[in-house]
């Protein structure tokens, strides 16, 4: 019997890459049922669009009782925008409500290879799992494919310290990982639904990885080598975005806090959850004298520094988008 997928889709004032994964879902090998987009209260068009196209459009969760069963593509416009964290955690909590049997989670500025849903599925059939993500490899970006987290050594105090990552090159069909992207991994619903939805307390950054952690406790996580699944915006050879040397942001705010909160909520011994957390905090403070940020800096460590520790999440920093 074939198998139902919803595509879920967050999407925020980038209309232009909207319709190009929009394109890339149509064109799938193995058709999806359903598109249901959340919109973080765009400002370009994009509702206009949507609806141009045959969507239907709401505002409140209360209308969704009223969608046809048949409706293809569904767009929910909030009223504010909620952030990444938000606006996953809202779309799925909406979503895993529909008939079907999959949902295939992405941002709004992804596309899909047009087998790369039907790979998904054959893998996720071979390996006997709930969740498979794709690969985001291609000439203008390089995937970190996450074997494994070490929770364990509280020196590495940055995330992605603690990432182990497979070798170049991808010479395995699959591999199975610790982490993921909310940038194309399918679900199972019923594995949605006995987890829950993604912690939108995180706002921007880590829900994915919180989320990941969640779905180990029930099952593997297969990276699929050959599903493609590209990035649009991503340029060659451009600088991490979490350059140290530059003033920080808003973004580093939300970076530093749910790097402090993620270890408090999965460190494996008391020196990742207390002593990381302060080598952060110490790194962070000589970084920005030493690059002669201070004023700007030191606040906003001091900040996401305090809300890490107490775990004060949600939107606390107001984005500069």
């Amino acid at each position: 019997m074939t198998k139902k997928v919803c595509v879920v889709l967050v999407t925020y004032n980038r209309l232009a890459c909207l319709k190009k994964v929009l394109q890339g879902i149509a064109e799938q090998t193995y058709p999806v049922s359903r598109v249901f987009i959340f919109d973080n209260n765009s400002s370009d068009g994009t509702n206009d669009y949507l609806e141009q196209q045959g969507f239907e459009v709401i505002t409140q969760t209360s209308q969704l009782a009223q969608v046809p069963a048949e409706q293809f593509g569904i767009c929910f416009r909030s009223s504010e925008n909620l952030g990444g964290a938000g606006g996953f955690a809202n779309a799925i909590k909406m979503a895993k409500d529909f008939s079907s049997d999959y949902l295939w989670i992405m941002d709004d500025d992804v596309y899909p290879e047009s087998d790369c849903l039907a790979r998904l599925l054959s893998k996720i059939k071979q390996n006997d799992v709930q969740a498979a993500i794709p690969s985001r490899n291609d000439e203008n970006y390089q995937d970190l494919v996450c074997l494994d987290i070490d929770f364990s050594d509280f020196k590495k105090f940055w995330t992605w310290w603690r990432k182990k990552p497979a070798k170049y090159p991808l010479n395995e069909e699959q591999y199975f990982v610790s982490d993921m992207p909310f940038e194309g991994p399918l679900l199972k619903t019923d594995l949605v639904r006995k987890i829950g939805i993604p912690d939108q307390g995180f706002f921007l950054e880590y829900d994915d990885s919180d989320y990941a952690q969640r779905i180990l406790k029930y099952s593997k996580i297969v990276y699929v080598t050959d599903a493609i699944l590209h990035r649009q915006l991503a340029k060659k050879n451009v600088n991490n975005a979490h350059s140290l040397h530059a003033p920080y942001t808003w973004r580093m705010y939300y970076t530093l806090r749910n790097n402090i909160i993620f270890d408090r909520r999965y460190g494996k011994n008391w020196a990742v959850r207390h002593v990381s957390p302060r080598l952060l905090l110490l790194q962070t403070l000589l970084i920005a004298i030493r690059d002669h940020h201070v004023k700007q800096n030191v606040p906003l460590i001091l900040k996401a520094y305090r809300d890490g520790i107490h775990e004060r999440m949600g939107k606390r920093v107001e984005p500069n988008y």
